[in-house]
């Protein structure tokens, strides 16, 4: 089938195009993060007048409110009310989880490629957890590694959106595999990435990480944080092919001490929660296209034959599955009802142990009158991975 798709290579060199001519559509800045931070450079600025800011945006509240709930925040009760929101995360935090949010609509906007910008989106915010505490342990500034973590990689998004611009201009013909589309990104996403700061103003720090982050030489002018960047990289790229990172997988990623693998591995099981907390409505559809071409399968193996419900909540909403098989990598399930692909979603899966698990939506495609449905778990925590290990053994 991959011999008679036609050639992607002329939307590649349309993305070039339009960075030369300065046309490449970018997002704007998210205003209120821009708001808050002028505000804090005040010094007559307080909590209060920070939280007005925020509260003018219901989304940026809920997000707020969501991320103070979180595993990597959550201290005491839960909060209810921003300002107690916002004084537990602390006004400089606040700031930097403003641009993510802000940015979350764009990268989970409905469109014929929204699953390689979620799950782009979902590499991002994993980076910028793990930046920030690799920056907190090794005494950087933690403000700057979050924003570096979650920025340096969103050139993908931007690229992402231009094309599907170009083919809603009705001038290109074709369909091509999820992965092929992923590639123009990648292999875009840098220079789009420059005009993206660019045209944002961002600072020349962001704009040298970008442009050195996958080892293109050049020099930058704090080389500490780039480093930390490129570490990032490594943990996100285990995150996404492992149902748990653990301490021997992290020891695989050279300049890791051992304080910083368990913090690590400590953070990344906070993580679901923390990319749930910037979900948009929008993220909650499912979008066939027909611009790419489902694959039978993301698994390499089938798996063993099973029979088991799990039971999957979409905007609070339930959704039951028949499991048929059970392997290392997921599930594969059929229901009657469809998931958003490339959404991290939490699972209750009932073995003859039940156990929750957040899982990534990896495929669902239409199956006779229903879905068939791949899911993986996703950054499981040590109870998790053994109730997952004793499902997959056959228990």
């Amino acid at each position: 089938m991959a011999g008679t798709l036609p050639s992607i290579e002329p939307l590649e060199h349309a993305i070039q195009g339009l960075v030369a001519s300065g046309k490449l559509r970018v997002p704007p800045y998210p205003a209120v993060a821009v708001r808050v931070q002028e505000a804090l450079g005040r010094k007559d600025a307080g909590l209060a007048e920070i939280s007005r800011l925020v509260g003018a945006d219901a989304v940026l509240t809920a997000a707020i409110l969501r991320c103070a709930n979180s595993a990597l925040y959550r201290r005491g009760a839960p909060v209810n009310e921003l300002l107690p929101a916002i004084t537990r995360i602390g006004a400089a935090e606040v700031t930097r989880l403003l641009v993510a949010s802000g940015l979350s609509g764009v990268a989970q906007a409905v469109g014929s490629l929204v699953s390689v910008r979620r799950l782009i989106w979902i590499e991002g915010l994993v980076s910028a957890v793990v930046c920030q505490e690799l920056a907190r342990l090794r005494r950087l500034r933690t403000e700057e590694a979050f924003v570096l973590g979650l920025l340096h990689d969103f050139g993908k998004v931007v690229a992402s959106s231009a094309l599907e611009a170009l083919l809603e201009e009705g001038r290109y013909e074709g369909r091509w595999p999820l992965e092929a589309w992923a590639s123009v990104v990648e292999a875009e996403h840098v220079p789009v990435g420059l005009a993206t700061a660019a045209a944002w103003r961002l600072p020349p720090l962001v704009a040298e990480v970008i442009a050195l982050h996958h080892g293109a030489p050049g020099t930058c002018r704090d080389p500490g944080l780039l480093e930390l960047v490129r570490a990032a990289d490594q943990v996100v790229a285990l995150v996404l092919t492992r149902t748990r990172v653990s301490g021997a997988d992290l020891a695989r990623i050279a300049g890791l001490s051992a304080e910083e693998r368990a913090a690590v591995e400590r953070v990344i099981e906070g993580v679901p929660e923390f990319v749930s907390a910037f979900e948009t409505p929008a993220a909650a559809a499912f979008v066939g296209s027909p611009r790419v071409v489902a694959p039978e399968s993301t698994f390499r193996e089938p798996g063993r034959s099973a029979r088991l419900g799990v039971s999957i909540s979409v905007a609070r909403r339930p959704r039951l599955f028949q499991v048929l098989a059970v392997g290392e990598e997921g599930l594969t399930m059929t229901g009657e009802e469809p998931l958003p692909e490339d959404r991290l979603l939490e699972a209750k899966i009932y073995a003859r142990e039940p156990f929750t698990a957040w899982v990534l939506i990896r495929l669902c495609r239409r199956a006779g009158a229903g879905y068939q449905v791949e899911v993986q778990p996703f950054a499981l925590s040590v109870a998790q991975r053994e109730a997952w290990e004793k499902l997959v053994a056959g228990g």
